[in-house]
């Protein structure tokens, strides 16, 4: 057992996380909950026993307007509070195992102070499935609810 599976709740769910999902974003808004946007995705998740960087996520987006996007996340595990913290200048949050099978992250854009994103992400039992919900506050108030359903492809 590695060094940071050994102390770390959270580094050992989001080890088991590692690997290629894909599947779709759908955002939905009040009042009345519908549709205002979707995108499909690639995302890579990757872990480290050593070093600075614990976490790497790279995702790659998938527009229906046939625009795409990379962007790649590192946190670094706070062995303080077991939390992968992250802040790259653009976005900055925490992310903590609450239970066996589910992450609890809030995240934050520089470019809106105002805002706040605050996600959970379900991995299935057989560690193929993942079930992601976030919601999207402003002025603490609930404006957008992103719901993912995704599957593991690598």
């Amino acid at each position: 057992m590695d060094r940071r599976t050994s102390t770390s709740r959270t580094f050992a769910l989001l080890r088991r996380h590692q690997g290629v999902w894909e599947g779709r974003y759908t955002h939905v808004a009040p009042p009345d909950w519908r549709v205002v946007a979707t995108q499909d995705y690639r995302i890579e998740v990757e872990t480290f026993d050593e070093g600075p960087v614990a976490y790497r996520q790279t995702s790659h987006y998938r527009f229906p307007d046939g625009r795409t996007e990379t962007l790649r996340y590192e946190g670094a595990l706070r062995a303080a509070d077991d939390r992968i913290a992250f802040d790259d200048g653009r976005i900055r949050g925490e992310c903590w195992a609450i239970e066996d099978g589910t992450l609890y992250m809030w995240f934050a854009y520089a470019a809106s102070p105002a805002s706040r994103v605050t996600e959970m992400i379900q991995l299935s039992g057989d560690g193929l499935h993942r079930a992601r919900t976030w919601h999207w506050f402003e002025h603490e108030a609930l404006v957008k609810l992103t719901l993912v359903r995704e599957q593991r492809t690598g």
